[in-house]
């Protein structure tokens, strides 16, 4: 194959979110979505045929990584809606104890 396919980078570990946890999540799922579309590049790029990739074998990994992507997106976008709607409990608790830190009700 003369025309090499180039690796990718996403953004995984600049992003500024308030809790701690869904960031290590969303950095976990970049991070997973990065590998995956970096082995499928390094498996067409190959010259070695020996560990050929069928096309249905690529179809289904593709659609794989297609699902999680969708699934997570799903989670993000419902936890944006509870955020908005004010009936995030994880968020809420965040704000509250930030308040309540600046306010020395607490360490």
């Amino acid at each position: 194959m003369t025309d090499k396919l180039k690796k990718i980078d996403l953004v995984t570990d600049d992003l500024h979110l308030g809790d701690r946890d869904e960031r290590v999540d969303l950095i976990g799922n970049f991070k997973t979505t990065e590998e995956a579309v970096n082995a499928i590049i390094e498996w067409l790029d190959s010259d070695d045929t020996s560990d050929f990739v069928s096309k249905e074998d690529l179809e289904s990994m593709l659609k794989e990584l297609r699902d999680t992507i969708n699934q997570d997106n799903k989670k993000l976008k419902e936890r944006i809606n509870r955020i908005l709607l004010g009936t995030d409990v994880e968020s809420i608790e965040i704000v509250v104890t930030q308040i309540l830190k600046q306010r020395g009700v607490i360490d």
